[in-house]
């Protein structure tokens, strides 16, 4: 018969997803050093991730949204099916920006807490502890910022949009490339822009390269019973 030891309570396993290896090097470092928390794997794209997660246990995933083969997002969206198993591992989001669409993303995707990578080592090691006791890692300000966000996932032809006006295009060629008419991709345009805040075309194609904001999800446009050429879709 074996006696647990409550001297020794098992350690915090950490797994860490993130595309820059030194700064995976950096952050193993980090919390290899404290007591109580074990660095078990880590993966620097999300295919390696998802395969990391299924052949590794571990209660706290520390997350990066930008991944060379896709969005940490996508990785939360794995794990809802997951959520309610006892092994289901919870996440704390590391991102570069602090934009409040994708805190809000976060919060309805179920991760348990966000921070800049920035942010100190004790404050990212007391957010990991927190999760892993149960708790949350949201701001007040986040939490307020998320709600002003309303946050809704982007439809396949707002993503196809807004990757056109940051990659430059014109009206005419997001016409040729989306389907749609150039009055409907300008009314595209024009709702995107309310949506994100941006007063012109440049400042949209700012705001969204600077906020990664083209790694939000996306949902499939809703079908409608009749399509013609350039008619309008959503």
């Amino acid at each position: 018969m074996s006696i647990e030891n409550t001297d020794n309570p098992p350690a915090i396993r950490v797994a860490l997803v993130e595309d820059h290896p030194l700064v995976i090097d950096g952050m193993r470092a980090a919390l290899a050093g404290r007591d109580g928390i074990a660095v078990v794997g880590a993966a620097t794209t999300l295919a390696a991730a998802r395969d990391l997660l299924r052949s590794t246990v571990c209660d706290v995933v520390l997350l990066d949204i930008r991944l060379p083969d896709g969005s940490g997002i996508d990785l939360l969206r794995d794990a809802q099916e997951r959520r309610d198993l006892p092994d289901a591992p919870s996440f704390l989001v590391l991102s570069s920006f602090l934009t409040p669409e994708y805190v809000a993303a976060a919060m309805a995707l179920g991760a348990s807490g966000f921070m800049l990578k920035t942010s100190p080592v004790d404050e990212i090691v007391t957010a990991v502890e927190t999760i892993a006791a149960g708790g949350l890692a949201y701001t007040r300000d986040q939490l307020r910022a998320s709600r002003q966000a309303s946050w809704a996932p982007l439809s396949d032809t707002e993503h196809a949009v807004l990757a056109g006006v940051v990659g430059g295009q014109t009206n005419d060629e997001l016409s040729v490339a989306t389907g749609l008419s150039r009055k409907t991709v300008e009314s595209y345009i024009a709702r995107l822009a309310l949506r994100f805040g941006a007063a012109s075309r440049t400042e949209l194609a700012v705001t969204v390269e600077r906020g990664q904001l083209l790694d939000l999800p996306t949902r499939p446009n809703r079908q409608r019973r009749r399509t013609t050429p350039h008619e309008t879709r959503d």
